[in-house]
């Protein structure tokens, strides 16, 4: 994101609203909605955290969605090479007009028509009890998680692409935030939430990665960790740190399942360690939540204890949480 003054951004925010038009900044407004999408098409789909992908009968023609992606680069100081890469990767930065999102656009000719993708990072938390109350999960669910939360239990939050990870690490991130502890948050993109009194907030640069920000935190005195997404040589320190005094973390991880989840993390660490290290990762995760995406709604669909590593039988030990 390039730096420009307070007056040049909230000029180029405007164009990018006008750009975007009334109907698609509607949704842009609604918290409900977590994607604003426009296919080569023309046409505006939303992603709703209740009801998943919905059709909006809006459509757009592809200059106003060419307007729109123009609109993002001159924001985010990026000039487009149609013949290099006719597509753009940026951040509109939160604003008065916008919440923090993550924005991916094609043009012709990788697409048959200019198209975009708005991933918006909610200005709402959602607490573990709206999960509830929005049938994403269970109360015995909420409960396990909440006896973990307070039991300083290391969590990761799984999914798959778009099941909504994020937010529930921000849910159990409010619970964390409650109390009076001593909380690190780190990320490569702005998206957790922590209104914890006492907490440090390190994002990552072109030249400070998730591992260098790992190794800072240490010497930072947390009582909680807490990673935006472990997805590289990272995942080995964070075991380490996990697995020796620094309890109670959380962060999330893409999988297929909850025990996918724990191969996930063996393919990480293997990148940096000559062995799979399952008897650290063992003792390093204590509960995995998993939540999957289905055809119109998330869902927790498994809570996970990890309770060791059986050498002999080569296997992790474990049992569900959330068995009724």
């Amino acid at each position: 994101m390039a730096e420009f003054n307070e007056e040049v951004k909230e000029r180029r925010l405007k164009v990018l609203e006008m750009s975007l038009g009334t109907s698609v900044m509607h949704y842009m407004h609604d918290d409900n909605v977590t994607e604003v999408i426009v296919n080569p098409d023309g046409k505006l789909w939303v992603d709703t955290f209740d009801k998943g992908f919905q059709n909006t009968g809006i459509v757009l023609d592809s200059e106003e969605t060419k307007r729109v992606i123009y609109a993002v680069a001159d924001l985010s100081g990026q000039v487009i090479d149609l013949k290099e890469d006719p597509s753009l990767q940026a951040d509109i930065p939160e604003s008065r007009l916008f919440a923090n999102c993550r924005f991916q656009a094609e043009l012709p000719n990788i697409v048959e028509a200019p198209s975009f993708n708005i991933r918006k990072h909610s200005k709402q938390v959602f607490t573990l009890e709206n999960y509830v109350k929005q049938g994403t999960m269970s109360k015995k669910q909420c409960e396990v998680i909440m006896e973990a939360i307070h039991a300083k239990k290391n969590i990761i939050a799984a999914g798959g692409t778009a099941s909504g990870k994020t937010t529930l690490l921000n849910a159990i991130l409010a619970e964390i935030s409650k109390l009076d502890e001593r909380v690190i948050t780190i990320e490569d993109t702005k998206e957790l939430k922590c209104t914890a009194q006492n907490k440090v907030a390190l994002t990552t640069t072109d030249t400070v990665d998730m591992e260098n920000l790992l190794r800072k935190t240490l010497r930072l005195s947390p009582n909680r960790i807490v990673v935006g997404e472990v997805r590289g040589k990272e995942a080995l320190i964070l075991m380490d740190a996990w697995s020796t005094g620094h309890r109670g973390g959380c962060s999330t991880v893409h999988s297929d399942s909850a025990a996918d989840t724990l191969f996930r993390l063996e393919d990480l660490v293997s990148r940096v360690s000559l062995s799979t290290q399952q008897a650290g990762i063992a003792r390093a995760i204590d509960v995995i939540v998993y939540i999957a995406r289905r055809a119109t709604s998330r869902k927790v669909e498994e809570v996970l204890a990890i309770d060791g590593w059986d050498r002999e039988k080569g296997e992790y030990i474990t049992h569900r949480l959330d068995a009724e």
